[in-house]
């Protein structure tokens, strides 16, 4: 074969294969399927296809599958909200008045502290208006100074609501109400206030001179006429005021007012006899300035008094001065002449100024437990909210105290009867200016000029 021949042939063999090579590089790659770790989607309905006036196809959205498929989180961050921090807490300043003796005042001052550390906005100011909270409160509301609450026994409240001082928190405490063992004081079916305690008096005395109770007033007699050896020593230390001595005129079915009837009471014989019985075989036996309260308690505490008549505000001072003692509800002089002491619930009352914060407060203060155990452990309160476990001689005696209570009338028509009686106990009591009879037809001859015989 001729060599240029063959290389002629050959040449065209490369030009071919080389022809074909380009060829077949111009063509679309054969569909492979590949495999990814997400599940494919699976439509229910074909892919529309561009319609005729689309030059250019655009993908268009298949229907959602019928069965949840994961979602891919988008890979670009979307904007965080920028976050203000709210404005701190309003300083708050919660004042209350109050005629609480000074081992009172140190405990619940030292309750408020522990309030104010989880509130710190809060600040609670105690303001001491003894010896006449009444007329501080009362000048208070007319002037226009203003304090949210303040501390007394429940009886005020027809008085202080009639005056203007008061508002109502029905719908601010109903959350807590159930939390009571006591009906909630009331004027007019509405509410005042909250209690922390009930209260009344009962006999208070020394075991190492009287080592029990005594069970019949025949009993406390005898205590009174052993010990009775005046100056050095006196058969009862016995604050002699209408409520204290109250107990006495209840025992024989008397009475100071009637608060439904709204009339006085001291002209009634079995509230005369009440007066005599007291005269004659208590008062020999109680110890020097027998109507201020100060002289009465010294006289127990320094051991001058086996017994003293007084009430749980009084136990603190009982255990500073380290004594052994007792509480006792007071003797029953026969099976149907038993003592009943005027008594009621020590409360918060909350004025027309009052706060939002002034309101949890007493909220919490009359409902806490952790409260309630101080009040009984350094004052002796007698609870007044449920579900308290205390076992306490002392708080027992006076709860058993309180099952003979007499309740304090409400109704601002008592006020000038408290006075009334005052005139008896001055005239006829502590004095022998005239008999009882006569001082109560004095004492009442303003009660009945205004309308309460």
């Amino acid at each position: 074969m001729n060599k240029n021949l063959l290389i002629g042939i050959l040449a065209v063999v490369i030009i071919i294969i080389a022809a074909v090579a380009y060829l077949t590089t111009q063509q679309p790659p054969a569909p492979t399927q590949t495999t990814t770790n997400q599940p494919p989607a699976t439509p229910t309905t074909p892919t529309p296809t561009p319609t005729p006036t689309q030059t250019t196809p655009t993908p268009l959205p298949t229907t959602p599958p019928t069965t949840p498929t994961p979602t891919t989180t988008p890979t670009t961050p979307s904007p965080t909200p920028t976050t203000t921090a709210p404005p701190p807490a309003q300083k708050v300043t919660i004042k209350i008045w109050h005629a609480l003796n000074p081992e009172e005042e140190a405990v619940f001052k030292e309750i408020a502290a522990l309030y104010t550390q989880s509130h710190p906005n809060v600040q609670v100011i105690f303001e001491n208006k003894a010896p006449d909270l009444q007329t501080a409160v009362l000048a208070a509301i007319s002037t226009g100074e203003k304090f949210d609450l303040f501390i007394w026994a429940h009886d005020w409240i027809g008085l202080m609501v009639e005056a203007g001082v008061l508002k109502p928190v029905d719908n601010d405490v109903a959350d807590v109400l159930p939390k009571f063992a006591v009906q909630i004081p009331q004027y007019k079916g509405r509410i005042y206030g909250l209690p922390f305690t009930a209260e009344t008096v009962a006999l208070i005395c020394n075991k190492k001179m009287v080592p029990e109770p005594p069970k019949t007033f025949a009993d406390l007699a005898k205590i009174m006429q052993q010990y009775n050896k005046p100056p050095q020593s006196y058969g009862i230390a016995y604050i002699v005021n209408p409520y204290f001595i109250s107990a006495w005129i209840h025992g024989t079915g008397g009475y100071y007012f009637d608060d439904k009837t709204e009339k006085q009471g001291l002209t009634d014989p079995r509230s005369i006899a009440g007066f005599e019985f007291f005269k004659k075989n208590v008062m020999p036996y109680v110890g020097p300035n027998p109507t201020d309260y100060n002289t009465q308690v010294s006289l127990f505490l320094s051991g001058q008094a086996p017994c003293m008549v007084n009430g749980p505000w009084s136990i603190g001072a009982v255990k500073k001065a380290g004594i052994d003692f007792f509480v006792a509800p007071l003797p029953p002089v026969n099976s149907s002449y038993v003592p009943k002491p005027y008594g009621g619930l020590k409360m918060f009352y909350v004025t027309i100024y009052a706060s939002k914060e002034a309101i949890d407060f007493m909220k919490w203060f009359t409902t806490d437990p952790q409260v309630v155990k101080i009040l009984v452990q350094k004052l002796g309160y007698v609870p007044v909210i449920k579900d308290i476990q205390i076992q306490d001689p002392v708080v027992q005696g006076f709860y058993e105290a309180i099952k003979n209570v007499y309740l304090m009338p409400v109704s601002p028509k008592m006020q000038p009867v408290w006075g009334a009686v005052d005139i008896v106990i001055q005239n006829a009591i502590v004095s022998d200016q005239k008999t009882v009879a006569q001082a109560v037809q004095d004492a009442t001859k303003d009660l009945c000029a205004r309308g309460l015989c």
